[in-house]
């Protein structure tokens, strides 16, 4: 009996070792008060900083998550909706449209801020098919500028690739875009589109358009934002609370629980439904399946637990 406790005892440990090492959960982001609602996130690699565009941004400002600090660039615009982190520079997308009226849309991007200010250049573009209202811009690894739209026949459509600041640009239609996107970022491969539908984060091959895997979203409030961090950690949300997760290595379903009272945070839990299929195209310089480690991390445990349980009936019989 003795020799069956140190046999359990060793496994405890041994198990309480191993989780010791694996990466923590990441607490949820309160943003700052009058942030929200957030329209758009974009993250900072260098600093690690997020960058907000929430009710300040109808003022050309926005706001870092976890400061407050404010970024203002003085910019007269009209409907702030997203924004994107490319070549050290931020990129605020002026992109909404709801009555489909304008007759062009502008995308900043704004120079180093100088004691919270900074200049900026300015973008115009205009669809190729006509106005459309829209929520979410992203920039490729290659530095090309996506516009998903949203309503009736929602698209991708894609940027000249060497925009001009003196003459109109025109954006063109590549892709059929799900329904309800309401932001969108580049993964790190520069090539994976992780998209904030209406069902919950579509990842798509910015190369065939096929869908790779999809994290089902129930119980969060609509319209979110989405960025993604420099190890691909993905922030998600803005209403009022961000959410943070790791991109699934096949299909997931996620379920956001209500915050309890006096309480900022929400929690989200994963549920593995199927598998993701297609092989990314590679040409972007990096590998454009989604990242798969949390997999990899689970695998490792389960064989860590066969030998450890193992070692336990070694111990037992002797």
């Amino acid at each position: 009996m003795k020799t069956m406790s140190r046999g359990c005892a060793a496994v405890a440990a041994a198990i309480g070792l191993s989780l010791a090492v694996l990466p923590a959960t990441a607490q949820d982001i309160t943003p700052p008060a009058g942030a929200t609602p957030v329209v758009g996130m974009a993250f900072e690699p260098g600093d690690s900083r997020l960058w907000l565009a929430g009710p300040e941004a109808a003022s050309g400002s926005v706001v870092e998550a976890d400061s407050g600090e404010t970024w203002s660039f003085g910019a007269n615009t009209e409907s702030v909706q997203a924004l994107a982190w490319s070549e050290g520079r931020l990129w605020v997308g002026d992109i909404g449209d709801t009555d489909a009226s304008r007759d062009y849309v502008v995308i900043f991007r704004l120079g180093e801020p100088d004691g919270g200010n900074s200049s900026y250049f300015a973008y115009d573009f205009e669809y190729e098919d006509g106005p459309r209202d829209a929520k979410a811009m992203l920039i490729s690894g290659r530095g090309n500028i996506y516009i998903v739209t949203a309503g009736d026949d929602p698209g991708i459509y894609r940027g000249s690739e060497s925009p001009s600041r003196e003459s109109m640009n025109t954006l063109t239609r590549v892709a059929d875009a799900p329904d309800g996107v309401s932001d969108g970022v580049f993964l790190t491969d520069g090539s994976t589109m992780a998209l904030r539908t209406a069902v919950g984060i579509e990842y798509l091959d910015a190369f065939t358009w096929e869908t790779l895997v999809t994290d089902t979203i129930t119980g969060a409030s609509e319209a979110e934002s989405i960025a993604v961090g420099q190890d691909d950690e993905i922030y998600v949300g803005g209403n009022p609370t961000i959410r943070t997760a790791q991109v699934p290595a096949s299909d997931t379903t996620t379920t956001v629980s209500p915050a309890p009272p006096g309480s900022a945070s929400q929690s989200a839990s994963g549920t593995p439904s199927g598998s993701a299929s297609a092989d990314p195209d590679q040409s972007a310089g990096g590998d454009a399946q989604p990242n798969r480690s949390g997999t990899l991390v689970a695998v490792a445990l389960a064989g860590l637990l066969a030998v450890l349980a193992g070692a336990v009936t070694f111990f037992a019989k002797r």
